[in-house]
């Protein structure tokens, strides 16, 4: 009996085996695929969740994002801590006011909610844009940000800083004003962008003068710190602040620019030049006027003027009591009776 033939039994089994479930020939379970709703379903989750994740972004970036508004400037007041010190005589003002009178403002102010205003803010940089907005009658344009007080202090020493835009005594004032307040060294340093023995400097400069008197003297931008420092040195000087109180009460003093009520002040406190002297025109002249202080001297260099003279003060002491002058003016401190 013949054989049967092995090629029939391998194809027999061949068959068999196809219609049978397959398996992985590696011993591992392959991972079924989700198919129709629930692959729909994997797909809309998915989608749904990237969505969610853009909107949160889109929402922390309009957060964010700085816009410019156009607010009435009695909204505003001005920052913790004066850095400019106002001046009639500002003339970067006037030339920034007609540029925004004509072109309109460009750069918009940066302020922070009003710590305690509601509804209000406070400027951290851009005062004379605000003040030129006040001026013209017209809304300003500002960023608002939440500032700390810190931060609004160094915006606002910086925003100047770089452009050299504060004289040398405003720079000395804002130190002055930001250690008044209580901010460290360090934060002066950063808002004035200069380092801790530069501000010991200035410190030194604005406290041996005093606030009074570096208003009343006003920026003075052309005057820089050897003469401020030539200002200090005449202050402790004998009767200098005495001095002072006076020229400030002239109309010289009143009616000057910043750069003229620095030079007034500094010759009012140079030793040598308090005495304001007037001597003889011509030589036929033998006595002269100088006053110091709250004292009046006639001076003479003239012997027999001197003897004619003691000769007839009585007489001429009486004449003067009725005289309308001793009427209407008080007898000068240090005069002899």
């Amino acid at each position: 009996m013949k054989k049967p033939d092995g090629r029939g039994r391998d194809i027999l089994q061949g068959l068999v085996a196809a219609g049978k479930p397959g398996r992985p020939t590696d011993g591992s379970l392959q991972q079924a695929r989700p198919s129709g709703a629930v692959k729909a379903m994997s797909l809309g989750l998915d989608r749904l969740s990237a969505e969610a994740a853009q909107a949160k972004a889109l929402r922390e970036e309009l957060a964010n994002r700085e816009t410019t508004q156009e607010l009435d400037p009695a909204l505003f007041s001005p920052s913790i801590v004066s850095d400019r010190i106002p001046s009639t005589s500002d003339s970067r003002f006037q030339e920034l006011k007609a540029a925004i009178a004509e072109n309109g403002q460009q750069i918009p102010i940066i302020a922070r909610p009003h710590p305690s205003e509601e509804g209000h803010f406070q400027i951290a940089a851009g005062h004379r844009r605000w003040r030129v907005a006040q001026e013209l009658g017209l809304n300003v344009k500002a960023i608002i940000r939440k500032l700390t007080d810190q931060e609004v202090v160094i915006l606002q020493g910086q925003e100047n800083g770089p452009r050299e835009d504060l004289t040398f005594v405003e720079r000395a004032r804002f130190a002055m004003q930001m250690e008044s307040h209580g901010f460290d060294r360090d934060t002066l340093s950063a808002a004035l962008s200069v380092d801790k023995p530069e501000i010991s400097r200035l410190l030194t400069v604005a406290q041996a003068i005093g606030e009074d008197l570096i208003v009343a003297i006003g920026p003075a931008p052309k005057v820089g710190r050897p003469r401020w420092l030539q200002l200090v040195k005449g202050l402790e000087q004998s009767g200098a602040h005495d001095a002072l109180h006076k020229l400030r009460a002239s109309s010289e003093f009143v009616s000057a620019d910043s750069d003229q009520r620095f030079a007034l002040a500094l010759q009012a406190v140079s030793p040598g030049r308090r005495a304001s002297k007037r001597r003889p025109a011509s030589s036929d002249r033998v006595a002269w006027v100088e006053k110091k202080g709250g004292n009046i001297r006639l001076v003479s260099d003239n012997a027999g003027f001197a003897s004619f003279l003691q000769r007839r003060f009585p007489a001429l002491l009486e004449e003067f009591k009725s005289s309308p002058e001793a009427k209407s003016k008080k007898t000068p401190k240090g005069a002899t009776h």
